[in-house]
């Protein structure tokens, strides 16, 4: 099937195996390796790396792909960067010459966020040393895993407030979207918990950023979407970590039982754990599972009978397990996941949808048949969005929101579906603002800047335009959201789409994809 590519945006005039990048022909908009040095005198040279700039086909192709599998835009060169450095160095050069940049951790953003088409991908892979903990904060790099900050902590008897289902996330692809956790009812969001940036601005200036200090590029990273900045070294906040963990499978067959008993349970805070899910058993009736979780400092942790005394589930099923064992107690099922819908068309969403209006909104979703749907199983917790303090962390206004991940998935080729799917989506997002929900930014769908303003709202999208002024005038960064009208003079891959994957007339999305 088709692929949108805009092949004229920068010509690659060399299939590059391992080949060494020199320098880039502005007038050719064309990438110059050594080899062709020699009959290309009109480049400018490529600044002097710590780490590597590749044009080869395989790093291109494989970085042009994110957990979506619907966009595949490939850029013209692949940074790995070597130090905080390269990236400074890199994105002034692409200011010199206009070409576009965009970060990538392990592509979890869907919808082609973090890709760039023909400019330059930051694989943040390369950057991945977490430090030792420093009394209760711990630094780390934008391409460390959530597990390895864990990993660096836990003999410190420390962690993190608020850590990811799963662990092999990244601190700057999290921190750079929101990240929620399981303890975020106490904690709030993993952006809530940094207390210091290092960024690279649009410009290209590497700058030290904190609440006290550069704040409002502070506020406007957090949950940016790199639009002003990339993340280079995050301080992370910690508290002492638990030495085990009594988890318990609270399951429901009733949904207005479950909404109540977990807004209950998040009112009254009686539990360090929360979470929820809704499963499609095999006659195509629901159940749910309201989980909720005790830490504790010893081994022998206390039955949660009492803390469960009138709350209105079927049964149960306990679990004990070590903090360590907790934190990882999803991978398998995230590896399960991935092996069964890696190479799918994967058109997920996620939203917040204020607590008087879930019991009616999720009844738009039980309803869905399994083939409508795409999934069997989809997260359904409650959120207090008063601890969510990051402006750019958009939320409902009531104090009280149910967080809904919908990670649908369709059969490859069947472009029917895929349609079918997406226009629902659309449809769902619609009817989530038309009842004060918000979306969250990395399934966030294609949609336009003028739908992006009104996501952010007038207060935080005049703050955000003007931080995007200040520190990416040329609107260097991230150009795939397309969160700005002037972010391409030449229209963005996003914006040729949004008016097609915005409509619900599903059948002309059908053949937008490979």
């Amino acid at each position: 099937m088709a692929t949108f590519v805009r092949r004229t945006f920068l010509k690659l005039t060399v299939a590059a195996g391992a080949a060494t990048v020199v320098g880039f022909n502005p007038s050719t908009r064309s990438w110059i390796t050594k080899a062709l040095a020699d009959t290309s005198p009109d480049f400018q040279h490529v600044p002097q790396l710590d780490g590597e700039l590749l044009l080869d086909e395989p790093s291109r192709l494989k970085i042009a792909t994110d957990y979506g599998n619907l966009f595949h835009r490939v850029p013209a060169a692949v940074l790995r960067p070597g130090s905080a450095r390269d990236i400074v160095k890199m994105v002034r050069y692409a200011n010199e010459q206009s070409i576009k940049v965009a970060t990538k951790g392990q592509g979890h953003s869907r919808y082609g966020q973090t890709q760039a088409e023909g400019g330059i991908v930051i694989d943040s892979s390369s950057l991945n040393a977490v430090h030792a903990p420093k009394e209760n904060s711990i630094d780390a790099e934008p391409g460390a895993s959530w597990g390895s900050v864990a990993d660096a902590a836990l003999p410190r008897a420390l962690s993190p407030r608020v850590m990811p289902d799963c662990l092999q996330l990244t601190v700057g692809g999290t921190l750079s979207c929101g990240g929620l956790g399981n303890t975020s009812q106490h904690f709030g969001a993993q952006v809530d918990n940094v207390t210091e940036l290092d960024v690279v601005t649009g410009n290209g200036r590497l700058i030290t950023c904190s609440p006290n200090r550069e704040s409002e590029l502070f506020n406007m990273v957090l949950a940016g979407l790199g639009q002003c900045a990339i993340i280079v070294r995050a301080r992370i906040a910690l508290m002492p970590a638990p030495s085990h963990v009594q988890v318990d499978n609270l399951i429901y067959g009733d949904v207005d039982a479950y909404i109540s008993d977990q807004i209950q349970v998040l009112k009254d805070g009686r539990f360090d754990h929360q979470y929820g899910t809704a499963l499609r058993k095999s006659d195509g009736t629901w159940s749910f599972t309201l989980q909720v979780g005790k830490f504790s400092a010893a081994s022998d942790v206390a039955d949660l009978a009492p803390l469960e005394n009138g709350l209105h589930f079927d049964s149960k099923t306990p679990a004990r397990m070590t903090y360590a064992q907790y934190l990882g107690r999803n991978m398998a099922t995230y590896a399960a996941l991935l092996a069964r819908t890696g190479t799918l068309p994967t058109p997920a969403i996620a939203m917040w949808i204020p607590a008087t209006a879930t019991k009616e909104f999720s009844r738009e979703i039980l309803v869905l048949s399994p083939k409508q749907a795409g999934f069997n199983f989809f997260a359904f917790w409650p959120i207090n969005t008063r601890r969510i303090t990051r402006p750019l962390f958009k939320m409902p206004s009531e104090e009280h929101a149910f967080s809904i991940w919908l990670f649908r998935s369709t059969p490859g080729g069947d472009d029917a579906t895929l349609s079918a799917m997406l226009a629902s989506n659309r449809e769902l997002l619609s009817k989530m603002t038309a009842v004060g929900g918000k979306r969250y930014g990395p399934y966030s769908m294609v949609i336009s800047p003028d739908e992006w303003a009104t996501h952010f709202g007038p207060d935080v999208w005049s703050r955000l335009s003007a931080a995007k002024r200040k520190f990416d005038p040329n609107y260097v960064l991230s150009p795939e959201p397309a969160m700005f009208k002037s972010a391409n003079k030449e229209a963005s891959t996003f914006q040729q789409l949004s008016n097609v994957i915005g409509s619900t007339a599903g059948n002309r999305v059908s053949t937008s994809f490979r």
